[in-house]
C-alpha cells in the first residue's frame, strides 16, 4: 500500500508569524535606511540653510552634530529600555518622535528651531535603530540561523546603502525641491512604519529584571554625549576649546561611576557587564567600531581629496563613492547563505582583510594626474569586504545573549558605530593636519582640502601634501582592518551562542 506524506496546512498562527517576520524585516530595514540617510544627507543643504536663516557657522555645525550626538548618546539606553518596556512599542514610539521632529524641521522658522528639532529627531532615531536588530532577532526565534542572518543582512544593507547614497540623494532633493524636502520625505515613511509595526507585528518577550535602571541610563547618556561631543567639537573646531577639553576630561570619571553603578545593580543593570566576558560579544563590538573607523572615519578626507585635489563636483563625488556600497548592497543580503558553508569567524576575518587590502591599494594608487580611476579598484575591494561582514555584525551581538536581552546587546553594539566615526574623524583629521602643516608654510584652509588661497608651486605643494596625508590615513585605517581580521579569528566562537553550542558563529 502506497502512502504519501503531506505537509500540515498552515495554521492562522503560522500565517501571522510569517507576516510578522516579513513586516519586521521590511519596516526595520526601511527605517534603518531613513535614519542613516538623515545623518548624512543634510551636509549638502547647509549652504542653503545658512543663506535662508543668515545662520552663523556654529548653528550650522549643530544642525548636523545635534542629530549625531542625540543619536549616539541614547542608543545604549534605547536598546536596554526596549527590552524592559517592549520592543514593538519602543520602535513605534521612536519612529513617531522622529517623524514629528522631521515635520518640525521642515517648518523651522529659524536655525535655533532647526537645531532643537534635529536633536529630537536624533533621540527618536536612537530608539528606532537601537531596537531594530532586536526586533528582527525576536521575530526569528526558533528558525534556522541562516534565516536570521539573512534578515540582519537586509537590515544592514539598507543602512549601508543609505549612508553612501546620502550626498547624492541630498543633492538631487536640494537642487529640485529645496532643503525642506529632505525632511518632508520622512513623513509618509514614518507614518507607514508606525502603522505596519502596530498592526502586523507580534509582541515579543520583555526582560523580567525589576525596575528600570534610571541612574545607569542617565550616566550612560552623559558619558556617550560627553565622549562624542568632545571628539566632534575638538576635531572640527580645535582641541584647545574649553568645552571640548572639559567633555573629554569628564569621560573617564563618568565611565568609572557608570561601571560602579552597573556592577552594584546586578541583574537589574541597564548594561549587563557580564556580556563583556563573552569573547564573541567583544568581537562584535570591535567590528562595529572598526567598520566605522575604516569607512565614515576616513570618508570626509577622501571626499575632500576628490573635490579639492582631483577637482570633482558634488554629483561626481557621489557617483564615485557608489563603488563602495555596490559590494555591500549585493553581498549583505546573502550573508545567511554564505555562512552555511563558511565559518562566520572566517567570513569576518576575510571581509576585514579585503577592506584592509582595498585601503592599501587606494593609498598606494593616490595620484593627482590619474584622479579617481586609480583608486577605484581599492574602493571596490572595500565595498566587497564590507558586504561580507555587514550582515553578521549585529547578528553576532544578539546571538550570544538571551532573547529578552537582545535590545541591550544591539544597543551596545550600535553605540560603537557613531563612536567609531567620531574617533576616526578626530584621529585622521590630526594626521592630515600634521602632514600638511609640516610641508606648507601657511597651511590655512589647505588642511581642509581648500587650496583657493594658494597659487603656482605653493598650491602644488599643498595638494601633494594633502594627498600624502590622505595616503597615511588610508594606511592607518588598513592597519585597523587587518588587526580586526586577526582578532575575529580568535574572539568569534561557536560555543558562545546562547542556547546553541554548534549552530551559531563557527
Amino acid at each position: 500500500m502506497e502512502t504519501t506524506s503531506q505537509t500540515p496546512p498552515a495554521t492562522a498562527e503560522d500565517t501571522a508569524r510569517r507576516r510578522s517576520r516579513r513586516t519586521t524585516v521590511a519596516v526595520t530595514s526601511l527605517s534603518a535606511a531613513v535614519m542613516t540617510l538623515d545623518a548624512t544627507v543634510l551636509n549638502v543643504a547647509l549652504p542653503g540653510i545658512g543663506d535662508e536663516f543668515a545662520a552663523p557657522l556654529g548653528h550650522l555645525q549643530w544642525v548636523v552634530n545635534g542629530y549625531t550626538l542625540a543619536f549616539a548618546a541614547l542608543l545604549l539606553t534605547a536598546g536596554s529600555l526596549s527590552d524592559r518596556l517592549g520592543r514593538r512599542g519602543a520602535f513605534a514610539a521612536g519612529m513617531a518622535v522622529f517623524t514629528l521632529a522631521s515635520l518640525a524641521c521642515a517648518l523651522a522658522p529659524g536655525s535655533g528651531w532647526l537645531v532643537a528639532a534635529r536633536i529630537v529627531q536624533g533621540a527618536g532615531a536612537a530608539f528606532v535603530f537601537g531596537t531594530g536588530p532586536a526586533l528582527i532577532a525576536g521575530a526569528h526565534t526558533g528558525l534556522p540561523e541562516s534565516a536570521r542572518r539573512t534578515a540582519m543582512g537586509i537590515f544592514a544593507a539598507g543602512g549601508a546603502a543609505a549612508a553612501a547614497l546620502g550626498p547624492l540623494v541630498g543633492g538631487v532633493l536640494v537642487e529640485f525641491a529645496g532643503w525642506r524636502s529632505l525632511f518632508l520625505v520622512n513623513l509618509p515613511v514614518g507614518a507607514l512604519a508606525v502603522a505596519c509595526v502596530l498592526l502586523w507585528t507580534l509582541p515579543q518577550p520583555r526582560s523580567t529584571g525589576g525596575r528600570v535602571d534610571a541612574a545607569g541610563a542617565v550616566l550612560a547618556v552623559a558619558l556617550l554625549f560627553a565622549l562624542n561631543y568632545g571628539l566632534l567639537t575638538g576635531s572640527g573646531q580645535g582641541w584647545e576649546r574649553p568645552d571640548a577639553v572639559a567633555a573629554l576630561v569628564a569621560c573617564p570619571v563618568l565611565l568609572a561611576v557608570f561601571l560602579l553603578v552597573e556592577r552594584s545593580r546586578g541583574d537589574g543593570a541597564m548594561l549587563d557587564l557580564s556580556l563583556f566576558r563573552i569573547p564573541t560579544f567583544v568581537g562584535a563590538i570591535g567590528l562595529s567600531f572598526a567598520a566605522r573607523v575604516t569607512s565614515f572615519g576616513m570618508f570626509p578626507f577622501l571626499i575632500l581629496w576628490l573635490t579639492g585635489v582631483v577637482g570633482l563636483g558634488a554629483l561626481q563625488v557621489g557617483l564615485v563613492l557608489l563603488l563602495m556600497p555596490a559590494g555591500i548592497f549585493l553581498l549583505a543580503p546573502l550573508g545567511g547563505l554564505i555562512a552555511r558553508s563558511v565559518p562566520v569567524r572566517v567570513i569576518m576575518a576575510a571581509g576585514m582583510a579585503l577592506i584592509g587590502a582595498g585601503l592599501v591599494w587606494a593609498a598606494l594608487a593616490l595620484d593627482q594626474q590619474q584622479g579617481w580611476a586609480a583608486i577605484a579598484p581599492g574602493l571596490l575591494l572595500v565595498g566587497v569586504g564590507a558586504g561580507l561582514i555587514t550582515p553578521h555584525m549585529m547578528d553576532l551581538a544578539v546571538s550570544v545573549v538571551p532573547p529578552e536581552r537582545a535590545g541591550m546587546a544591539s544597543g551596545t553594539a550600535n553605540t560603537f558605530f557613531p563612536l567609531g566615526t567620531a574617533v576616526g574623524v578626530a584621529v585622521f583629521g590630526a594626521v592630515v593636519s600634521a602632514v600638511v602643516g609640516a610641508r606648507v608654510a601657511e597651511p590655512g584652509r589647505a588642511t581642509a582640502g581648500d587650496f583657493t588661497g594658494l597659487a603656482g608651486a605653493a598650491a602644488e605643494t599643498a595638494r601633494a601634501a594633502y594627498a600624502d596625508g590622505l595616503a597615511l590615513v588610508l594606511l592607518v585605517a588598513a592597519a585597523t582592518a587587518f588587526a580586526c581580521a586577526l582578532s575575529s579569528l580568535v574572539l568569534i566562537r561557536a560555543r558562545d551562542v546562547h542556547g546553541n553550542g554548534a549552530g551559531g558563529p563557527r
